[in-house]
């Protein structure tokens, strides 16, 4: 499978057309050459696409290198994405279904971990994680060596844990991150994005202020980079929340509308 083949089977999942996929990011018709393998891609540019639209990045780049054994349940995925992207909870229900009952041969963790990943941000709750993956998703994290891919996984998964060990591993990514920083565009989405479904995770847990004023003061101290743009006024708006200016989140609102 090409990456203009796997675009468009997301794309497709997504009910999206050619225009609202390339997002502005790119024009339709280069988008159009893109899945028809025309024309190439850049790296940053792909990111760009997929993250906007919050598909998994290193799914989606598993899957292409790794195409052999993903590509059965690829389809399968992007109903996931899809259903997620909808909060389409009884198109998850229906997933859920299929992969309990089984097949051949049993649904890879990757998918499961995807589905259970889907419930979590739909409901904004991890209650429904089945303790198994809650404890393996902790080990795998905690057993990281900070890197792209790692920041990426914990980006996706901090909802998964309980708000104080979430904000443990949040502040110790934070840390490696200050020690070795890096500007590349890939990065720099992925430690934002942690912060931010951080801050999610923190709004609607009812913290208090004390668990989320490290996050805001990473994403401030982050560099100007027009990618993580978007991240840093989530992370404005959630600061205003969690002052209860009403005037400021109102305005904020306004700007991310536009």
């Amino acid at each position: 499978m090409t990456i203009g083949e796997a675009l468009k089977s997301l794309r497709l999942h997504a009910d999206m057309t050619q225009t609202e996929m390339a997002a502005g990011i790119v024009t339709e018709s280069f988008y159009s050459k893109v899945e028809r393998g025309v024309h190439a891609i850049d790296a940053d540019v792909l990111i760009k696409i997929l993250t906007i639209h919050h598909f998994d990045v290193t799914r989606f780049f598993a899957q292409i290198s790794n195409q052999q054994s993903t590509e059965p349940y690829f389809d399968l995925a992007g109903q996931i994405v899809y259903a997620q992207n909808k909060k389409d909870l009884k198109a998850l229900d229906k997933i859920k279904q299929k992969i309990e009952k089984g097949g051949v041969q049993p649904y890879p963790l990757w998918l499961k971990y995807g589905l259970e990943l889907a419930y979590a941000w739909v409901l904004h709750s991890n209650d429904q994680i089945s303790p198994k993956m809650r404890k393996r998703i902790k080990s795998l994290i905690l057993n990281e060596n900070w890197d792209r891919t790692s920041y990426h996984f914990l980006s996706q998964a901090v909802i998964f844990l309980d708000i104080d060990d979430a904000k443990e591993l949040v502040n110790s990514a934070y840390a490696a991150y200050h020690k070795h920083p890096a500007i590349d565009t890939f990065t720099l989405q992925f430690v934002a994005l942690i912060a931010v479904n951080y801050l999610n995770c923190c709004y609607h847990n009812g913290v208090d202020k004390s668990y989320v004023e490290s996050s805001f003061k990473f994403l401030h101290d982050l560099p100007p980079e027009p990618a993580i743009g978007l991240n840093k006024l989530l992370g404005l708006l959630y600061e205003a929340i969690f002052d209860k200016n009403v005037s400021k989140i109102k305005e904020l609102k306004e700007i991310i509308k536009s």
